[in-house]
């Protein structure tokens, strides 16, 4: 079973941090979940919603603003902590990530790009939108494993076909024919909650991921997922 830290996790640091990230890596997370999104000047930053209203009170849109104007907002809860691009985390040395990028077509090239420089092409996945996002990665490097963040159940085939590796369903997608729609077309199942919060998980979630055959589950507390399946 993966243990992937939604949003970096929540043990101990707020969400989308370095600090996050290095703590739920160092906590036994096979990997960390990264919001990705563009600013005006094309640089990706780390970030999940198109506004940074939840986290640091501005409601600009992220694509509006420069990287220097994204980097210099402060958390609403705590102004030691601040906006992080993508390149912090690649120079930090995290490279166990799974990117949610919220922005596809051109915009992944630029990830790409990225990765190969770092050299972690082959550490970590993208998770994608739509099924011609996975066949451009694939296209441009087949090795690289890609994630289908479907935006509908039945959008499954479409993602396998397309060459994506793990197949995410939301908890409430999880009928007996929908996972074995999954594991019939040879693709791992990653499960994700969605209430009553997402990546909230409950000891009673857990046994329900562990009798579905998951793969891989994305949660916000790594620590407490990863001592109940250490039992098992």
């Amino acid at each position: 079973m993966k243990i992937i830290a939604h949003r970096c996790g929540t043990d101990k640091h707020p969400e989308q941090t370095i600090a996050s990230a290095l703590h739920s890596l160092k906590n036994g997370a096979d990997y960390v979940e990264v919001d990705i999104r563009f600013t005006s000047d094309n640089i990706p930053v780390v970030i999940h919603d198109s506004t940074p209203e939840k986290l640091y009170g501005i409601d600009t849109p992220v694509s509006e603003m420069s990287v220097e104007e994204f980097l210099s907002l402060r958390r609403i809860e705590d102004v030691s902590v601040c906006g992080h691009s993508f390149i912090h985390f690649l120079q930090c040395g995290i490279d166990r990530m799974l990117f949610h990028c919220k922005e596809g077509g051109e915009k992944l090239k630029i990830i790409l790009d990225l990765c190969e420089k770092y050299h972690i092409s082959d550490k970590v996945v993208f998770g994608v939108q739509t099924s011609d996002d996975v066949s451009l990665i694939k296209n441009r490097n087949k090795k690289i494993k890609v994630l289908a963040f479907m935006p509908k159940v039945t959008d499954i085939q479409d993602f396998a076909n397309a060459g994506a590796d793990y197949i995410r369903l939301w908890e409430k997608w999880l009928t007996d024919e929908n996972i074995a729609s999954v594991k019939a077309a040879g693709k791992k199942l990653w499960i994700m909650s969605d209430s009553p919060t997402v990546g909230e998980v409950t000891e009673n979630s857990y046994d329900f991921y562990y009798r579905c055959n998951a793969d891989g589950i994305l949660v916000n507390k790594v620590i407490p997922a990863i001592e109940y399946f250490n039992k098992l």
